[in-house]
């Protein structure tokens, strides 16, 4: 299958249709010596700040303890806003999504990855590359918010020809499902992710503020 339309680095994309969901997406590539966790984080705040509104000296994206996933909070405290991030060599996403679970991947197309074959099952391998499906299964595991280890092969993937793919994710408690899309960006192909279910769907231009439970700077993890 083909991957979805192409997108330009070093950019913000407004309104990418992810299911029934608006996404917005941000895509950057990190300066020369710059930590990519951290470049991955400022992106997502740039991102944030453009979504609401509010200045960007003002967003701060950190990491939820002790899962290390991240959320976004402003000077008055969180907002309901889902967030996820992802990097690369040469290249950081981020994602924001108000209403549904977000989550966004990336992998560069040219660079070889031993044994991701593995983790997929038959009806996988013959629908897509491995790197295709591997980057939409992790999109789907931060895009589901479980808070838990990532199990590829609790992961389904079915891509389609247009570009987009649903998912379905099963652990010992619960059934999580959605929907994704690919994009291409020079040799990295991004997978964004989505939730079916409304997890409190808000005004991005108001978004709503929660007190802020503990959190750290650092992206290593969910990213």
């Amino acid at each position: 299958m083909m991957a979805g339309r192409g997108a330009v680095a070093d950019r913000i994309e407004r309104g990418l249709i992810v299911g029934a969901w608006s996404v917005e997406i941000g895509i950057a590539t990190p300066a020369p010596g710059e930590s990519l966790s951290g470049a991955a984080r400022r992106l997502a705040e740039r991102v944030v700040a453009e979504v609401t509104g509010l200045p960007a000296a003002g967003v701060r994206v950190a990491s939820l303890l002790p899962s290390g996933r991240p959320i976004v909070a402003s000077d008055d405290g969180l907002l309901s806003l889902a967030v996820s991030v992802a990097h690369e060599r040469r290249l950081v996403c981020a994602a924001v999504c108000a209403g549904a679970g977000i989550g966004i991947d990336v992998v560069d197309t040219s660079a070889a990855r031993a044994g991701l074959d593995s983790w997929l099952n038959d009806a996988e391998r013959a629908a897509a590359s491995p790197a295709m499906i591997w980057a939409a299964k992790e999109a789907a595991y931060k895009a589901a918010g479980l808070d838990a280890v990532f199990r590829p092969l609790g992961v389904a993937v079915e891509p389609s020809d247009d570009g987009t793919f649903a998912w379905t994710l099963r652990d010992d408690w619960r059934t999580v499902s959605g929907m994704g899309r690919f994009l291409e960006v020079g040799c990295h192909l991004v997978a964004v992710a989505c939730t079916h279910a409304v997890s409190g769907c808000v005004d991005a231009a108001r978004p709503a503020v929660h007190p802020h439970p503990t959190v750290s700077s650092s992206l290593e993890q969910h990213s």
